[in-house]
């Protein structure tokens, strides 16, 4: 272990955690120092980062095709949500010295307090590069009874969390507010979703430039939120979106309608895939998929096409975009049963080499854990599955993976994690066969959220969220457990 912090993240403000030397992170935190001091060798690091990420942000081969050069949260940077970011440093890592390998090393953590407060929660922060950060707030996806403000955008100062701008962003009455998506898209646009409308503002003055409702299949406008934000890596930058959507008539609000409403409502309409002209932000086309999908897609390019694979409720999906043809099209013939009995369907799938990794249990379940299953890109039947809490739980635990697995493409780790019962896993896939096998384990690791890699191959860092040991499941009704930040040799744990 390299270093623990824990700190208490309910308070909806910006907060910057320095390290040693280099690197930053953005976290919501109690009170600390107001701002980090200047450091010249911090702003050398800093550009070092810069000029890294832009070559390798240029290399098509890293899935940054359309996405601004930046490091940023896995979800909002890249087009497969991996999480690697081999040009991030780690403390001193950038002078050669490699002291992640000391044994009993200790790095200090410094925690600044922006001035800001954003009101209604922060749900994203999304980056175009280390002077232009932006998050979306008020649109929480567990409801805030003492907020009304509805969902905005902001940008902020990303060394002091000071806001330089904040945008409200227009609803219809009685939309179903979940949590939004967006990214910083070519040309540094700001793109964010909200219900069924995409908005496209300027980033250096926040002003909307368009906003577009897009169309949606099987259900109201009002009862869907295009969650599913995807950069097509062609010509053009193609936004392609996938619907969650409410049950027709339940007016719950944030992520728990999708499995709320159902008992009283019946089953969630099935799931529309939308692409949308970056510039314009019109639809391009639509189509409605065969299930309902809850989570958030990752798309890959295959010969001139892109491919959208997706977690549904029965098996895997994929959805092709055709930039030639301007069509979309879900491909029946690659349906992999992803699931087991008594599992729930998955967050957003990771695309490994010629591989695609599920999860399950984004929604709680008991019984049955989690376990990830690798399927062939060219071939659906070809499906490998490792269960390493094994695949059954004792009575009354309860198993839910909140984000998708994380990966390393390059070293072909997949890093697993379930928030309930507790315990992260690192897992090597074998490119050739599919074969999965538990490197390390770390069953005190508690995370509900993803893993950011950080460094070159040769010393790689892993960090996410430390949820305090303490954690119990009830304390996500309320908000009132503690967390702090892990940070971990990617080798060994």
């Amino acid at each position: 272990m390299i270093e623990k912090s824990h700190i208490c993240i309910h308070r909806p403000v910006v907060a910057v955690a320095i390290f040693a030397a280099a690197v930053s992170l953005f976290l919501t935190a109690p009170p600390a120092n107001a701002a980090p001091p200047a450091n010249p060798s911090r702003q050398e690091a800093i550009n070092a980062e810069v000029a890294c990420i832009t070559a390798y942000a240029a290399d098509p081969a890293n899935n940054y095709v359309n996405y601004a050069p930046a490091i940023g949260a896995p979800e909002v940077t890249d087009a497969v949500h991996s999480g690697l970011q081999p040009c991030a440093s780690f403390a001193d890592d950038s002078s050669g010295k490699k002291n992640i390998h000391h044994v009993g090393r200790k790095y200090q953590v410094a925690q600044y307090l922006s001035p800001t407060v954003y009101p209604g929660q922060i749900q994203m922060i999304i980056q175009g590069g280390p002077d232009a950060a932006f998050l979306i707030g008020g649109a929480p996806g567990t409801p805030i009874p003492s907020y009304i403000g509805g969902p905005y955008v902001a940008r902020f100062n990303p060394t002091t969390g000071a806001q330089i701008w904040r945008t409200s962003l227009p609803l219809a009455p009685g939309q179903w507010v979940a949590a939004p998506s967006g990214a910083v898209v070519k040309g540094g646009w700001v793109v964010v979703v909200i219900g069924p409308t995409v908005y496209k503002l300027n980033p250096k003055t926040g002003a909307i430039v368009a906003s577009v409702e897009q169309p949606v299949f099987g259900g109201a406008a009002i009862d869907a939120n295009f969650d599913g934000f995807a950069v097509s890596p062609d010509a053009n930058g193609t936004i392609l979106l996938k619907s969650q959507n409410r049950s027709a008539g339940c007016t719950i609000q944030g992520n728990q309608a999708m499995s709320m409403c159902v008992a009283q409502f019946g089953p969630q309409p099935v799931t529309t895939v939308v692409a949308v002209d970056p510039v314009t932000l019109k639809n391009i086309t639509a189509i409605a998929l065969n299930q309902a999908v809850i989570a958030r897609p990752t798309v890959v390019s295959n010969k001139g096409n892109t491919d959208m694979y997706l977690a549904g409720s029965a098996q895997g999906v994929r959805v092709t975009w055709n930039p030639k043809t301007k069509t979309l099209s879900q491909d029946l013939a690659w349906a992999p049963p992803y699931l087991l009995p008594g599992q729930n369907p998955g967050d957003a799938p990771v695309p490994v080499g010629d591989w695609v990794v599920f999860n399950n249990n984004a929604f709680p379940t008991q019984g049955v854990p989690i376990c990830a299953v690798a399927v062939r890109m060219t071939n659906a039947a070809d499906i490998h599955r490792l269960c390493p809490w094994g695949t059954t739980l004792p009575a009354g635990v309860t198993s839910n993976a909140p984000a998708s697995f994380s990966a390393d493409p390059q070293k072909s780790l997949i890093f697993m994690q379930d928030l309930l019962v507790g315990g992260v896993f690192a897992v090597h896939l074998d490119q050739a066969s599919g074969e999965m096998v538990a490197k390390w384990s770390r069953p005190d690791w508690r995370t509900s959220d993803y893993f950011t890699a950080v460094g070159p191959a040769s010393h790689r860092v892993l960090s996410s969220q430390y949820m305090n040991p303490n954690f119990n499941a009830g304390q996500l009704s309320n908000n009132s457990w503690t967390e702090g930040v892990l940070w971990v040799d990617e080798a060994t744990g």
